[in-house]
């Protein structure tokens, strides 16, 4: 969940601070995409991995919380991530 009036400011740290590049560098995530609600709501990331483990180096990687600098934390999470098996793909 973002600061309300922050979501521009959110989105350049998260960009900044890049976390999917990141996560794809320490536990090989495939994809990752960060999602803008578009009618309010919170900001979604999915993300694409090979394997349980794989989300479980995420996961438990000391570089996945950390911020650069001083910069204020402008989000929380609402959930823990929710998870799901590929049944069918279309590409």
């Amino acid at each position: 969940q973002v600061e309300p009036g922050r979501e521009r400011e959110f989105e350049e740290q998260f960009q900044r601070r890049e976390v999917l590049r990141t996560a794809q560098e320490v536990a090989r995530m495939r994809t990752g995409e960060l999602l803008r609600p578009v009618a309010g709501g919170p900001y979604v990331v999915i993300a694409t991995w090979d394997s349980e483990e794989d989300y479980a180096v995420w996961v438990n990687s000391p570089l996945r919380g950390q911020l650069p600098g001083n910069e204020p934390q402008l989000s929380q999470p609402v959930a823990p991530a929710d998870r799901y098996e590929i049944v069918q793909r279309f590409e």
